[in-house]
């Protein structure tokens, strides 16, 4: 096998392989969540290992249960985390609403936001995570989400994009109205196509990716899009 080439997959395509993992080698989406919270905050720490204060921005799906996962474990180390909800927490079910539980666990700062927050002054040794929106969005980006995002991007500090950075599309690479400049990306099980088309190498900066555990055979029952490292880069 050519080491150079590497797999791309698109938004059905992951759905997919979430579905395999969960149903044909028993891993529970709960699982995946945790296990791609811990891989986040393992890199946040590698990346910035002077930071004192994590701020997350979280939507109300699995992506922001990603964050909440985060939040607890920056908690547990005995980090300031503070975390931002945006959109419906009434809507927070299944995998996500366990995580917001463990994140409560160790007594986060949780606050339901309609407009985004005040931030720290520059030079604070914070990390900003982008926990908003996944894979899934496929319209222009709405209020407040749209507000948390131009917040993310008007402030100098590093922002560490969770999967795929919110408002960019997983398939082309559009900008979706707004979208996160990241500074680093760390996306799970695959690689989205969108992060390395059109605007995806610009908004995404460094990408890191983990399988999460998953068996190589899990991706043999899904066709990627090969690409050349060089066009990947």
């Amino acid at each position: 096998m050519n080491e150079d080439i590497l797999q791309y997959y698109t938004a059905t395509q992951v759905r997919e392989l979430n579905r395999l993992a969960i149903d044909e080698h028993q891993v529970t989406g709960f699982e995946l969540m945790r296990r791609a919270g811990k891989v986040a905050f393992d890199l946040l720490l590698a990346e910035w290992p002077d930071v004192e204060r994590v701020i997350i921005f979280c939507g109300s799906g699995n992506n922001g249960g990603d964050g909440f996962i985060i939040a607890g474990l920056a908690m547990e180390q005995g980090l300031l985390a503070d975390v931002f909800v945006f959109g419906n927490g009434a809507s927070i079910k299944g995998d996500a609403q366990k995580a917001l539980a463990y994140a409560r666990k160790w007594h986060t700062p949780i606050q339901f936001q309609t407009e985004p927050p005040v931030l720290p002054p520059a030079g604070a040794k914070v990390v900003m995570v982008d926990a908003l929106l996944g894979t899934g969005l496929a319209g222009d980006v709405r209020t407040p989400f749209r507000l948390a995002i131009e917040a993310m991007n008007r402030t100098d500090f590093p922002v560490l994009a969770v999967d795929i950075p919110s408002g960019l599309c997983s398939d082309t690479g559009n900008i979706l109205g707004a979208c996160v400049e990241a500074t680093i990306t760390v996306t799970f099980i695959c690689r989205k196509i969108g992060l390395v088309r059109r605007y995806g190498s610009e908004m995404c900066g460094r990408v890191v990716c983990d399988e999460l555990g998953l068996p190589p055979e899990l991706y043999r029952q899904i066709n990627g899009t090969s690409m050349l490292r060089n066009e990947a880069e």
